[in-house]
């Protein structure tokens, strides 16, 4: 079965068998062909298992020297892809992000995604401590996140406490789907376009999509 295919059907199934490791490297497969699941569950344990400390601080302070923001080519899309990601140690806020959250989940750290408008970060669920893996694992408390608010952000968007909810998987691997669909679009990549459709059909939260998916099925044919 085709990496888009079974990343629909992980998502569409049970909720309880959804992980996000293992629906980022088929995302990742969908557009690559090589399917490096071990590859990424051996590399995010090995991280883990760098943590002196199963906090916030600790799995950050394990990525700092490893991996930082993609600031050369930005819209690589690679930047995308997990398994890329952890070799190339670059990445878009929200693959980092997706690291940070894998690191906690091994360490029973409660790291979750905050999508900010622009930006993505992550926060200690069980404390006001954010984190952010894009510019150098920084780590604030509430007050220095509003402080930074407009610099993380840019111009145009108020700060809303509504913006620092958690997100969950499924909202995650959409939000990073939809950058996906921003570069291929400009790209007119039909065969990319194609995994796009099969992979944002397994949302039924994307259901009014469908007719667009349909145009590009037929465009690849």
């Amino acid at each position: 079965m085709e990496p888009a295919v079974r990343f629909a059907a992980l998502v569409s199934g049970p909720p309880h068998a959804m992980r996000l490791d293992l629906a980022c490297a088929l995302m990742s497969a969908a557009f690559t062909g090589e399917y490096q699941h071990d590859r990424i569950m051996s590399t995010l344990d090995d991280l883990a298992a760098m943590c002196a400390e199963r906090s916030l601080d600790g799995v950050l302070s394990v990525m700092r020297p490893r991996l930082t923001g993609a600031r050369d080519d930005y819209y690589d899309p690679r930047n995308s892809f997990l398994d890329e990601v952890l070799v190339r140690g670059v990445g878009l806020p929200i693959t980092l992000s997706v690291v940070a959250i894998e690191i906690g989940r091994r360490l029973e750290v409660p790291i979750v995604g905050v999508g900010l408008p622009s930006h993505f970060i992550v926060r200690d669920a069980a404390a006001d401590r954010y984190g952010d893996p894009f510019n150098d694992c920084a780590q604030f408390d509430r007050a220095g996140l509003v402080s930074r608010w407009s610099r993380l952000v840019g111009e145009g968007h108020p700060f809303d406490e509504l913006h620092l909810t958690p997100v969950d998987d499924r909202t995650i691997l959409i939000r990073m789907l939809n950058n996906l669909r921003a570069l291929y679009l400009r790209r007119n990549e039909p065969r990319s376009m194609y995994a796009l459709s099969v992979m944002r059909g397994g949302f039924a939260e994307l259901a009014h999509e469908a007719p667009q998916h349909a145009r590009w099925v037929r465009h690849l044919n």
